[in-house]
C-alpha cells in the first residue's frame, strides 16, 4: 500500500507486544473510508507465525484460536472486516464483544463449545478494522461497555495526492508484487523490557496531548502506549526503551484518534 507505513509499523510492533513479561498486548482499531486499503494492510501480517487471520469470530473460531494459544502457536487474532461481527444479531454480537473484552483486558476462562475448560487465563491481542460510518454508529454505545477502550484507535484517510499515486499504482499493476511481512517471533520465551522513567515521562506528555483532545483521562491508554514502546525495542532486539521507540511512538500518535490523519 502507499503511505501507510506508520500504520503497518503499529501493526509490526502490536504484534511484538505478545512478547512481554507481565503486560497485556496491545490491540489495534484500524479506521479508514471504503477503499482505503485496510484489509490489503492487515493481509500482510497472515503469514506472521504468531497471527491468526479469520473472517469472522464466534465461540468456535474462538475454540480454535484457544486451542493453538494454549499450544503456544498463535498469540494475535487478526479480523480484517470488524463489520462482519457488528452486524450478527444482538445476543451474537455481545457474546463475540464479551470474549474479546475479556481476552484483551483480564483473559478468558470458562468452558469452551465442546465442553473444553480453559483454566489458565488466555491473553491475546486483537488487530481490526472498520469504515468511518461503521465506527460513527457503534462508539458510544462501545465506549459505555469499556470496549473501545481495550483498543488504540488509528484513523487516516488518502489526500488527493496519494489517490492519484494509488491510482497509477492499480494501472502498473504494482499491487501484484506486494510482500507480505513474514516475521517469526520466539513464542517460547517472555521478554522483560526496561522502560525507564524518563522515557516513562515523554509518554506520559503524549498520552496527555492524545486525551485532552478527546476529552478523557488516558489511564489505559498510558499503558497501552507503554506497552506499544516496549514491542518496538522488542522489534528492534532490545531490552530497554529508547528514543528511537519514542521518535516511533510520535510517529503513531498522530493517527490515534478519529480525526482520520490525511495520507
Amino acid at each position: 500500500m502507499i503511505n501507510t507505513e506508520i500504520i503497518e509499523l503499529a501493526i509490526k510492533i502490536s504484534i511484538y507486544t505478545t512478547l512481554l513479561k507481565r503486560e497485556n498486548p496491545v490491540s489495534l482499531m484500524i479506521i479508514a473510508p471504503p477503499e482505503h486499503g485496510k484489509t490489503e494492510i492487515l493481509k500482510k501480517f497472515a503469514f506472521v507465525n504468531s497471527v491468526k487471520m479469520i473472517s469472522d469470530f464466534n465461540t468456535f473460531v474462538f475454540a480454535d484460536f484457544a486451542t493453538e494459544y494454549q499450544m503456544g502457536q498463535k498469540k494475535t487474532i487478526v479480523i480484517p472486516d470488524f463489520l462482519r461481527i457488528v452486524k450478527k444479531k444482538a445476543s451474537t454480537a455481545n457474546n463475540s464483544l464479551t470474549i474479546i473484552n475479556a481476552i484483551t483486558e483480564e483473559g478468558w476462562m470458562g468452558k469452551l463449545p465442546m465442553g473444553q475448560s480453559i483454566e489458565k487465563p488466555i491473553k491475546a491481542n486483537i488487530i481490526t478494522a472498520l469504515t468511518h460510518g461503521e465506527m460513527k454508529d457503534k462508539r458510544h454505545s462501545w465506549s459505555r461497555m469499556g470496549f473501545l477502550s481495550r483498543f488504540i484507535p488509528l484513523s487516516f484517510s488518502y489526500n488527493d495526492a496519494t489517490k492519484k499515486q494509488i491510482r497509477e499504482y492499480i494501472k502498473e499493476r504494482i499491487y501484484k508484487i506486494d510482500i507480505p511481512l513474514e516475521i517469526e517471533l520466539d513464542l517460547k520465551k517472555k521478554v522483560e523490557v526496561k522502560l525507564p522513567k524518563k522515557i516513562a515521562n515523554e509518554i506520559e506528555e503524549i498520552t496527555e496531548i492524545i486525551a485532552l483532545k478527546d476529552n478523557f483521562t488516558g489511564f489505559r491508554l498510558q499503558r497501552q502506549l507503554q506497552v506499544l514502546a516496549m514491542g518496538s525495542a522488542v522489534a528492534n532486539n532490545r531490552d530497554v526503551v529508547n528514543a528511537d521507540d519514542i521518535k516511533t511512538l510520535r510517529q503513531i500518535a498522530s493517527f490515534i484518534n478519529f480525526n482520520f490523519k490525511r495520507v
